[in-house]
């Protein structure tokens, strides 16, 4: 697989990503504003997301995209940067049986209670299927996505001067 076929499986990736998550946090709204009894306003839920406790599971799952943003806007990406994206959404979104976080309990809980999600995260499962897959520990996942911020930098400053 080239590095080509790598950044646009890796788009469609993200682009999955990106539709999951906005369905995730419209179902939540909805939730929150049904126990509410009105329509909160958009600054309002941005609050009640930034500092509700109850919301602080989606912390993985925003900070996983905002990696994934920053991987897809490398130069190239290579076969690793591929494999580590996908284990981190094996790791946090389709792996089940393997993660009981706070962040993997309550999405699955969101998933079976009959919201729009489940065509999203079929998407994703298909999706993800053209990365490449590798095997590696959540620490060795963590310094990638790490060294991806390293390497964004660094080809930003280089196309600056």
């Amino acid at each position: 697989m080239t590095k080509a076929d790598h950044k646009s499986h890796a788009l469609q990736v993200r682009h999955a990503l990106w539709n999951l998550q906005k369905e995730v946090l419209n179902s939540l709204k909805e939730e929150f504003d049904r126990e509410n009894g009105y329509q909160s306003a958009p600054t309002e839920w941005f609050q009640t997301l930034m500092n509700a406790e109850r919301y602080a599971w989606l912390r993985e799952l925003t900070s996983l995209m905002a990696d994934v943003d920053i991987m897809t806007e490398l130069d190239f990406i290579t076969e690793q940067h591929a494999a580590t994206a996908r284990a981190e959404i094996d790791r946090l979104l389709i792996d089940h049986a393997k993660n009981t976080s706070d962040f993997t309990n309550s999405y699955k809980e969101l998933l079976l209670s009959g919201v729009a999600l489940l065509p999203l995260h079929a998407t994703l499962r298909a999706t993800v299927q053209n990365l490449p897959k590798v095997e590696m520990t959540k620490d060795q996942s963590l310094a990638e996505r790490k060294a991806w911020h390293e390497e964004h930098r660094h080809q930003s400053r280089k196309k600056r001067n």
